[in-house]
């Protein structure tokens, strides 16, 4: 039967398969992952017995909590996600943001991206999110409207997070 080291042995497929077993911000992985690398942290994560930084219970606790599939699906899962255009970023890669290394132990393990990521890699102070609400008041959609207006004439690019029904706040 193969096994996670199997289907992921070089950096970036470790962490694409990290990024399916395990939920985004787990302080926990994120230790293990920074100290150990990506195909390390999986060899632990199916094995039993000791982990560095862990108590034995510890360990256990933390390998209950991923969700582990049959590795022949999760191999299915990156060759589909290779056919489809989808590129990983991985910290190290030129488009990588830098910013996020910021976030230590809770810094995400990849990044999906599809199209040109190269607008991820420039300086925070280029890239402003603009947030709206469904339920705006003329005032708010006058402001964001202004908002976007100056972002788009100076050249800085907007990025937004996968917020629950991103859209531009409209008047009823």
């Amino acid at each position: 039967m193969a096994s996670l080291s199997d289907v992921a042995s070089d950096e970036r497929t470790a962490r694409m398969v990290l990024s399916m077993l395990v939920e985004p911000n787990d302080p926990v992985t994120g230790r293990i992952l920074s100290r150990l690398g990506a195909a390390e942290t999986l060899w632990l994560a199916e094995r039993d017995g000791a982990v560095v930084g862990l108590s034995p219970v510890d360990a256990q606790v933390w390998r209950d909590h991923l969700s582990v599939p049959d590795a022949k699906e999760l191999a299915a899962r990156i060759d589909q996600v290779q056919q489809s255009g989808v590129r990983a970023l991985i910290p190290g890669d030129s488009d990588w943001p830098v910013a996020l290394d910021d976030l230590g132990d809770v810094a995400p393990y990849v990044l999906w991206t599809r199209g040109t990521s190269s607008v991820l890699s420039r300086p925070m102070s280029d890239l402003v999110t603009i947030t709206g609400a469904r339920a705006c008041t003329s005032y708010g959609d006058y402001e964001a409207r202004e908002l976007a207006s100056s972002v788009a004439a100076d050249e800085r690019v907007v990025v937004a997070g996968d917020a629950y029904g991103p859209r531009v706040c409209r008047s009823p």
